[in-house]
């Protein structure tokens, strides 16, 4: 059995160019950190799905519940 030299692999240029972008994996900051803007996406997207789910529907029927917009003013 022939034991087969490989050429080493070239490394692809943008792995240095990712490579700064890197530099702080695996670091743990104490605190909340990004954790207020991770909430503040996830209730807009979910009143972005809710806006999708009434337009489809053209109401959400819930029992008890007024989701007319006009209910949100003062």
């Amino acid at each position: 059995m022939q034991v087969r030299k490989f050429a080493p692999k070239k490394v692809a240029p943008l792995q240095y160019f990712f490579k700064r972008f890197n530099s702080q994996a695996g670091k743990v900051i104490p605190g909340w950190g990004t954790t207020p803007l991770m909430l503040a996406l996830m209730l807009l997207f979910f009143f972005f799905l809710l806006m999708l789910l009434e337009i489809v529907n053209a109401s959400i029927q819930l029992e008890g519940i007024d989701v007319d917009w006009k209910s949100l003013s003062y």
